[in-house]
C-alpha cells in the first residue's frame, strides 16, 4: 500500500538534482525555482510536482542512503560499501546490539541502526559529537544513543553482538571491546592504512579472539552502452579504495 504524505514528513524530491525537504512547509527554493511543499500533503509518494520555472520532480520516501547523502559531514566517514561489509561479515540483524566507537559524523552508527535493534555510539571530541548528534536526529534514528566519551576509557555495555572501532588508534580500545562483547560477538576495526591494520591485528592476538581477518572492499562502477546492436562496456573509474577492515570474533 502506498501511504499518503503527511505534514512534517521528510521527502526526497528526485530530479536532475535531488533534495531532502519537509512536507507542509511554505516554499522550497532551489536553482530550478520555488516549490510549494504544502501541495504534497495528503498526496501519494510518487506524485510529480513542478518548480515554478518548469522543472519536474518526483516526491519519494527517502531511505537511509538518501538521508546520509544529505547529512552533514565532519571527519572522514565510513562509506556504505564498508558498512555493508561489516553487516555481511558480522551477521548482525534486528535483534542485535552494537557498540560503535568513534562516531565521527555518525554515518556508520546510522547505517548500522537501520539494520539492528540498538546502537550505542561513542565520540570523544565535542565538535564531532555535535555533528553526529545532529545527523542522528536528521536521520530519525531513534535506536541510537550517543555519548561524548573516550572509548579507550571503557564501554558501559556488556554482552553486545558487535563492536566497531573507527578511530585513530583502534588498538587502544580492543581490550575494552573484548570486555563488551558477548561470546561469539564480532569486532570490526576500520583502518585507513595497512600499518594501522597491522597494529590492530597485533593487539587482537593478545585476547581471546579468532585469528584476525583483514579485508579491503574496492568498488568500481561500469558503463554499459549499445552501439549498432553491439554492447560496449568499460569501467567508469579505476575503483574506490577507502581503507582496511579488520575482523575478529570473540571466543
Amino acid at each position: 500500500m502506498n501511504p499518503k504524505i503527511k505534514s512534517g514528513d521528510k521527502i526526497l524530491l528526485f530530479g536532475k538534482r535531488s533534495y531532502i525537504v519537509v512536507s507542509g512547509k511554505e516554499e522550497f527554493h532551489c536553482q530550478y525555482g520555488k516549490i510549494d511543499l504544502k501541495n504534497l500533503v495528503n498526496k501519494n509518494y510518487g506524485t510529480k510536482i513542478k518548480a515554478h520555472l518548469g522543472e519536474e520532480f518526483i516526491a519519494l520516501k527517502p531511505n537511509i542512503v538518501d538521508l546520509l547523502k544529505k547529512a552533514r559531514r565532519g571527519p572522514q566517514v565510513v562509506l556504505a560499501k564498508d558498512a555493508a561489509q561489516i553487516l555481511a561479515v558480522a551477521g548482525v540483524g534486528k535483534d542485535s546490539v552494537v557498540v560503535d566507537a568513534g562516531s565521527g559524523s555518525g554515518f556508520l552508527a546510522i547505517f548500522l541502526a537501520n539494520a539492528v535493534k540498538k546502537v550505542f555510539t561513542y565520540e570523544s571530541r565535542k565538535e564531532f559529537f555535535e555533528i553526529a548528534r545532529q545527523n542522528i536526529k536528521f536521520a530519525g534514528a531513534k535506536n541510537i544513543e550517543i555519548r561524548n566519551r573516550d572509548a579507550t576509557k571503557g564501554f558501559q555495555q556488556k554482552d553486545v553482538d558487535l563492536v566497531t572501532l573507527d578511530m585513530e588508534e583502534p588498538e587502544k580500545a580492543i581490550k575494552n571491546a573484548h570486555k563488551a562483547l558477548a561470546p561469539g560477538g564480532w569486532l570490526a576495526a576500520y583502518s585507513p592504512t595497512i600499518e594501522h591494520a597491522s597494529s590492530a591485528c597485533a593487539q587482537i592476538r593478545k585476547f581471546a579472539f579468532t585469528e584476525p581477518r583483514v579485508l579491503e572492499t574496492t568498488q568500481r562502477e561500469w558503463r554499459i552502452n549499445v552501439f549498432d546492436g553491439k554492447t560496449r562496456s568499460r569501467p567508469r573509474s579505476g575503483g574506490i579504495f577507502t581503507g582496511f577492515l579488520v575482523f575478529a570474533r570473540k571466543v
